[in-house]
């Protein structure tokens, strides 16, 4: 017996997707998670490119820039939200799936490290905006490979990004307030030298806290099963 990927299946393979099937909310969250990666390091590299531009580090002007990179990571989220990671698919395997997970881990990852490197080494506006490019074209090629343009087995509704629009603003009010606070009263803030690393982890700290309010508020709100979904 072979799965999808032409791997064979063996023992813990089909436990594991007996396990997925069973409780599907496992992969969902593990799905929400990888897309959060991939979403946090849009977010941090646009958040980066526009206050190097404008010379911003710290208070309240850097909640304002935040918006931006913000909402290019949410309207982002919700296409891969809605068409991948609470899409109800039944035909990938627990193997697929797997590497999918792992390839979304890996892109962003490393597109964080190149976040951390710019950091560390302050690092110059360009130098945010040619990884921004790097990171968009591998993840269309990324949307293209999951084959997720022709997947519609989705979830449905009139309002369906309405809501989703309303539970990331409190999401975006949450990690704006927080990347402003945070960054103006760290002890690093008033450090020579540290103005970008307390910069990113202000940002990294607001993050943590607004994905798990978007989590619940995605999957009780808006990408909700259908009542006829078997």
């Amino acid at each position: 017996m072979e799965n999808t990927q032409g791997v064979p299946a063996t023992g813990m393979s089909e436990k594991l997707n007996q396990l997925l099937a069973k409780y599907p909310i496992i992969l969902q969250l593990l799905k929400f998670a990888a897309i959060g990666v991939i979403n946090t390091a849009l977010d941090f590299l646009v958040l980066n490119f526009i206050s190097k531009t404008l010379n911003i580090s710290s208070g309240l002007k850097l909640g304002q820039v935040n918006v931006v990179g913000f909402i290019l990571a949410v309207i982002q989220s919700y296409f891969w939200n809605r068409y991948w990671a609470f899409s109800f698919e039944k035909t990938v395997s627990a193997w697929k799936s797997f590497w999918r997970l792992v390839l979304m881990g890996i892109l962003g990852a490393v597109a964080l490290a190149a976040v951390l490197f710019g950091a560390k080494y302050a690092a110059p506006a360009n130098y945010y905006l040619i990884i921004t490019l790097m990171f968009l074209v591998l993840e269309v090629l990324m949307w293209e490979g999951f084959g997720l343009s022709k997947n519609s087995s989705i979830s449905q509704g009139q309002n369906q990004f309405m809501l989703f629009f309303l539970v990331s603003i409190v999401g975006l009010l949450i990690n704006s307030a927080l990347v402003a606070l945070l960054s103006n009263y760290s002890p690093l803030a008033s450090q020579p030298g540290y103005a970008d690393i307390n910069k990113n982890i202000a940002k990294l700290a607001a993050t943590l806290v607004s994905l798990v309010w978007n989590f619940i508020g995605y999957k009780i709100f808006v990408f909700k099963k259908p009542v006829n979904q078997p």
